[in-house]
């Protein structure tokens, strides 16, 4: 590999980083990321680069990453030398031969470090990986949207949890959205491979993702006015809503619908509501 298809390659990685907190963990957002000073020009202190590279890269060799004509393998105990020749003019990296783990140093002398990973444009599932559920209400323009809204999502945790199962098939996650929004149209049931998530900070990316949305009669809703109305009608809707998967079985190979929409209606009935 050559400095200019290194220095690419750099880049296509940086953005799949998973950057470390103060406890050697991934960091859950900006804020949680642990940022070190190693200075720069009479500033510059080789032996905190030096520490980093010797704790967190093992391999003696390690890519440094400045330009598309300046990135090579160097030797990680010339590394911090070479780093603090340039530190003070750019942003530099340095990535290890497995390109897992990665070190990015500003151009004013602070540097974090990560973990590259890895997310193909499709995966198979895990076997005996429950499966996650996830109901959304919480797109509203009424005042009486918003308290449906706020009265059901009281109870789609405890739904969500007690779904959280192994049915088989190869749906990793399921994603049903209740529209609150009359003018919102609702769509079809899908399966998708991969799905960006860009609300997350370390899982880019959910595999294996059926996804819809389930539209009220707002008419009827609208005549509805306590806790116990509401909910009934909601989950009864959800209920009958995850019909849509027994039609589609076969591209969901093998997902046992039987056994999920059976632990549907005994959920609901721990939840007080009898369908």
């Amino acid at each position: 590999m050559d400095s200019k298809q290194l220095f690419r390659f750099y880049n296509s990685k940086f953005d799949l980083s998973n950057w470390i907190d103060e406890k050697g963990q991934l960091a859950q957002n900006e804020d949680e990321i642990k940022w070190f000073n190693c200075g720069i020009n009479e500033d510059f202190n080789p032996k905190i680069i030096n520490e980093i590279l010797k704790s967190f890269f093992l391999e003696d060799e390690v890519y440094l990453c400045i330009s598309a004509n300046k990135s090579s393998l160097v030797k990680k105990s010339t590394a911090a030398d070479e780093i603090g020749k340039i530190l003070h003019k750019k942003e530099l990296a340095i990535m290890d031969q497995s390109f897992t783990k990665i070190m990015f140093c500003s151009s004013d002398g602070i540097f974090k470090i990560g973990m590259i990973r890895n997310f193909p444009e499709n995966r198979v599932k895990p076997s005996g990986e429950p499966l996650a559920v996830s109901f959304t209400a919480n797109m509203t323009d009424s005042d009486y949207t918003s308290k449906v809204a706020t009265i059901i999502n009281k109870y789609i945790c405890n739904l969500e949890n007690e779904l959280h199962k192994d049915y088989g098939g190869s749906m990793e996650h399921l994603w049903i959205d209740f529209q609150l929004i009359e003018e919102h149209k609702t769509y079809p049931f899908r399966f998708q491979k991969r799905v960006e998530i860009p609300t997350s900070f370390t899982e880019f990316y959910s595999y294996n993702v059926g996804h819809y949305s389930v539209r009220p009669d707002f008419v009827k809703m609208q005549m509805l006015s306590s806790e116990e109305e509401i909910c009934s009608y909601v989950f009864e809707l959800l209920y009958k809503s995850t019909q849509i998967l027994e039609e589609k079985q076969k591209k969901l190979e093998g997902f046992n619908v039987t056994a999920f929409r059976l632990d549907f209606l005994s959920a609901c009935k721990k939840l007080g509501y009898i369908i």
